[in-house]
């Protein structure tokens, strides 16, 4: 009897102690992630901190340390971003300048290694100009070092090459461009990009910020609406849609006509002299304003904006110009629209219409309009309004008509200078006619020798001939005209470029010696030419890489280990990291060789090279066993062609006979087949059901190993459930699983065994998610029991959410159960269940069952349930301090040796909602044969669910065959 009390008093205090648990002291996540951090382990130290940071969000150290990790395992861009949240939350001045001193270490690393980065792509570049990869790689590089202007300028570049960036990319270029002030080129980008993904929340929030800085406040309104429209509860766009309704309504006026010519001449003449003086272009601006010259102020702006953004004085004149700039133009434009509906042969309301559709950028549109003007008069003479025409069609790409309507001036006109220039400009943009266009540029330079856009052209033409020092005298004289000017520092730009592109094609052209070298078979012969590229390269990282394979090839070993390391050491490369541990294997470091293969193996699983030289590396440093583990298991699971299978089987064949060969003579010690079957479904329209097989494979009386495969399906109808939660992510509301685990049981005795599961969960359009499980078992049939499960899985197939389907929730399970019968018929069971999900919530389930055989196969008694979360969630069903009371019986209808049929079930009372809970079931197990088990379960039941009714339906259904 006191064995019995005290058993009882054992459960009920490791009961009591997991409650307890859940109310963790915050402090043990910083001490446990400092202990993993001194043993260098930063991954585990990361999840630690994660749970102090969002217990405390206020603590600045959590930054911290979790940055230190960051930068550890080389993530610079994370420890960058939690070092400034440190040193923003961090009031004490001592502990700042340690942040700071800390961000400024791994900038300085980091910065090295993007400058790098960024030479190997110009490389790449060099090599083949047409990849937008690169491009976009060295924005991204100019990014993240906040250097705005070069990002800009590389991002522009990219999508110049490629017109189908995604709306990712694009979000990020206007970060950019709202970086360097460029708002009216990032309305126009925005623009487009919200036409071709219309369904991109943050594409319409975005413009909508874009279009608010420029003054258009109704468009703006109409882009935040649309995006809230996609995502109703995104934040920026809320923000946004505020701020544009609590804009003033703005005036417009009509410009005065009066110019202040002589000030602004002599600050045009004065920054000539002195580009670089701000304060004098700031009084350019100023009186530009005030003479009403919007447009050149809007220019003398952009420059400044350039370098000068943050100037107090930038922001108010740019808002002012922008919204100014806008409202007047769109005024004339009114104008020259309400003219051109009275009378569409209006010619000088149709010039002025271009004039300002120009000013504003929007070429489609007056093209639109001159279109159709010279459709009703083709016999058009004013060459004002032509050329105009011709002008508009270039800046809209439409260049082949540009030059048709140019040539047809210059038939009439061929003396005329601006058709000359601008029909050469043309040809060069697109490089045709390169001829003529030199004959024209030079007609132009000969009687207009200081013509700013003639000597750019001219420069250009050269640069496209590859004459490198004409192109610099041209440059050199545009510089002299206008040192400021976006195009002169353009032409330079390119000049440079082309010029370490053309050095560049030289080096390229001794590496295609080496490679040809190397795939005839001639590796030293190879590595002569690639010796004399990396004297005067310096290498990208892929270039390093090849020059380590060629010295492998050419069995220089130890010098290709230090370039696989030089590799290695500006960042993870897993490549470089395979060949690396093959010249180990070369090298006979049998040691290295297996540590490394080991690490790749736990990077990628599927490398068969990989897995095979492991097994390999095991051989040459004398443990055959795993070797020969290794080979098995690639025969085994490895779904391999012919040829790999008589490698593997080469290899099997040189492993020394040893004692673990003799045992394996009698393996397996038995094999189990376990089809099974699993159906669930509730009146809220979740439904689950999966198919699955289990094999468990006996490696002695003690030990097994399995797998477990099966396919999950999960469904709801958008129908039933409540529109408010589902608006708030992308509903689908189906989801296919398929889980692959690996089993392992001990059996320690015949009634106590332990085992774990390990394996992946794949869904289509989620990330691959690892699945564990683990259990414990002790049990003397019919008198007592105890049994721990642990489950770590998708949240939608722990806690049967119909909302959790379309959402990466996820949950570990932590019960613990069993039961106690006395001789007289007494039965205390129950169990204790402790849920832990990402979303930081965690709850538990209580259930204490007494009852009493009032006969032999009949069992009567109460139970009482209780649950509780730590916070109540919309996605699932997570009550707070629920409770119930309930009868219940079970009564073995059936029990045979082969045949056992148990019918059960309850009554009970909710007290919060005052529902009646019920449910019913129907078990039975089967064995028709002595290694055949047949086992299956049904039940049916009702309770209450937030104050409502909840219905619910399932069975399961298994069969268990062993063979030996």
């Amino acid at each position: 009897m006191n064995r019995e009390r005290l058993t009882i008093l054992l459960i009920i205090f490791m009961i009591a102690q997991l409650m307890h648990a859940q109310n963790v002291d915050v402090e043990i996540y910083r001490k446990t992630a400092l202990e993993h951090m001194e043993n260098g382990r930063y991954g585990e130290a990361i999840d630690q901190l994660n749970k102090y940071i969002s217990a405390v969000p206020q603590n600045p150290e959590g930054y911290n340390l979790r940055a230190l990790c960051f930068e550890q395992r080389k993530q610079y861009e994370n420890a960058v971003l939690d070092f400034r949240r440190a040193i923003a939350l961090e009031k004490n001045n001592s502990r700042r300048n340690e942040y700071l001193k800390n961000l400024r270490r791994v900038q300085e690393v980091w910065y090295n290694i993007l400058n790098k980065k960024i030479e190997g792509h110009l490389r790449e570049i060099a090599i083949n100009p047409d990849n937008p990869i690169n491009y976009l790689e060295i924005g991204k590089c100019y990014r993240w070092m906040e250097i705005w202007n070069k990002a800009e300028e590389w991002y522009d570049e990219y999508l110049k090459r490629d017109d189908n960036a995604s709306p990712d990319e694009i979000i990020r270029y206007t970060e950019i461009l709202a970086k360097t002030g460029s708002i009216k080129k990032g309305e126009t980008i925005l623009k487009k990009y919200v036409e071709r993904y219309p369904d991109d929340w943050r594409l319409w929030s975005r413009y909508g910020y874009f279009t608010m800085w420029l003054g258009k406040y109704r468009i703006a309104k109409d882009a935040f609406e649309k995006a809230l429209a996609i995502k109703p509860f995104f934040k920026e766009a809320r923000d946004g849609l505020d701020i544009v309704n609590r804009q003033a309504y703005v005036t417009q006026q009509n410009p005065r006509a009066f110019e202040k010519e002589y000030p602004i001449d002599r600050y045009y003449r004065l920054l000539k002299k002195s580009p670089s003086d701000v304060e004098m272009r700031f009084k350019l601006v100023d009186e530009l304003l005030k003479a009403k010259r919007i447009e050149e102020a809007y220019q003398q702006l952009q420059i400044i904006g350039f370098a000068h953004s943050d100037d107090e004085r930038f922001q108010s004149k740019w808002d002012y110009v922008v919204q100014f700039r806008d409202s007047l133009y769109r005024l004339n434009l009114d104008r020259a629209k309400s003219r051109l509906e009275k009378n569409p042969l209006d010619k000088e309301a149709l010039k002025i219409l271009s004039r300002y559709y120009e000013y504003l950028q929007y070429y489609d549109s007056a093209m639109a309009y001159l279109d159709k003007y010279f459709e009703e008069v083709p016999d058009e003479e004013d060459p004002e309004l032509i050329f105009q025409y011709a002008r508009m069609a270039a800046w809209n790409r439409e260049f082949d008509r540009a030059i048709d309507i140019t040539d047809k001036l210059l038939e009439k006109y061929p003396d005329n200078l601006d058709y000359q220039l601008f029909r050469a400009q043309v040809s060069i943009w697109i490089k045709r006619d390169l001829e003529l266009a030199k004959q024209y540029l030079n007609n132009v330079l000969q009687k207009r020798p200081n013509s700013l856009d003639a000597n750019i052209a001219m420069g250009s033409l050269m640069l496209i001939e590859r004459k490198f020092d004409e192109a610099q005298k041209y440059a050199d004289k545009a510089r002299g005209i206008d040192p400021t000017n976006d195009e002169v520092i353009k032409l330079q730009s390119d000049i440079d470029w082309q010029k370490l592109r053309e050095e560049e094609e030289k080096l390229y052209r001794i590496l295609e010696k080496g490679r040809k070298e190397v795939l005839d078979g001639n590796c030293k012969d190879g590595l002569v030419f690639y010796e004399e590229y990396m004297s005067k390269a310096e290498p990208n990282l892929l270039i390093l890489k090849e020059y380590g394979d060629v010295l492998f090839c050419a069995k220089e070993y130890q010098r290709a280990l230090e370039a696989y390391n030089q590799v290695l050491d500006l960042g993870y490369n897993y490549d470089a990291a395979l060949q690396r541990a093959k010249v180990y294997y070369a090298m006979g470091d049998s040691v290295n060789a297996v540590r490394a293969f080991k690490e790749l193996v736990e990077d990628d699983s599927t490398d068969f090279e990989a897995q095979l030289y492991l097994g390999d590396s095991y051989l040459k440093l004398g443990e055959p066993d795993s070797a020969r583990n290794i080979y098995n298991m690639l025969l085994e699971t490895w779904d391999l062609d012919s040829s790999r299978v008589a490698m593997v089987e080469l290899r099997k064949g040189w492993l020394p006979i040893t004692g673990i060969a003799a045992i394996l003579e009698t393996f397996p010690y038995y094999v189990g087949i376990a089809p099974l079957s699993q159906y669930y479904s509730d009146n809220i329209s979740f439904s689950l059901s999966t198919f699955g097989i289990r094999a468990d494979l006996g490696i002695n009386n003690y030990l097994s190993a399995g797998f477990l495969f099966g396919s999950t399906r999960l469904n709801s109808n958008s129908q039933i459930l409540d529109p408010d939660i589902i608006s708030t992510y992308d509903y689908i509301g189906a989801r296919s699983y398929r889980t692959l685990k690996g089993l392992i049981t001990i059996r320690i005795s015949k009634r106590f065994n332990v085992g774990t599961g390990f394996g992946i969960t794949n869904s289509a359009g989620t990330l691959r998610r690892e699945e564990k499980e683990a259990f414990a078992n002790f049990e003397i049939k019919d008198t007592v029991s105890v049994s721990f499960t642990y489950q770590n899985s998708d949240g939608a197939l722990i806690l049967y959410s119909p909302y959790l389907i379309d959402q990466q929730y996820y949950a570990s399970l932590y019960r613990i159960g069993g039961y106690y019968i006395h001789k007289n018929g007494l039965k205390i069971s129950g169990s204790f269940q402790y849920i832990s999900v990402s979303d930081i919530n965690e709850g538990n389930d209580l259930m204490i069952r007494l009852g009493k055989y009032v006969y032999n196969d009949l069992i009567l008694g109460y139970e009482y349930y209780y649950t509780n979360y730590r916070f109540k969630s919309q996605y699932y069903y997570s009550p707070q301090n629920f409770e119930s009371h309930s009868f219940w019986l079970d009564n073995e209808l059936e029990k045979k040796k082969d045949l056992t049929v148990i019918l059960g079930g309850k009554i009970g009372y909710i007290p919060f909602s005052k529902f009646i809970a019920l449910e019913g079931h129907l078990e039975a197990l089967y064995r028709p044969l002595e290694n055949l088990t047949i086992s299956g379960r049904m039940g049916m039941g009702s309770t209450s669910r937030d104050d409502a009714s909840y219905r619910y339906f399932s069975t399961q259904l298994s069969v268990y065959w062993t063979a030996f």
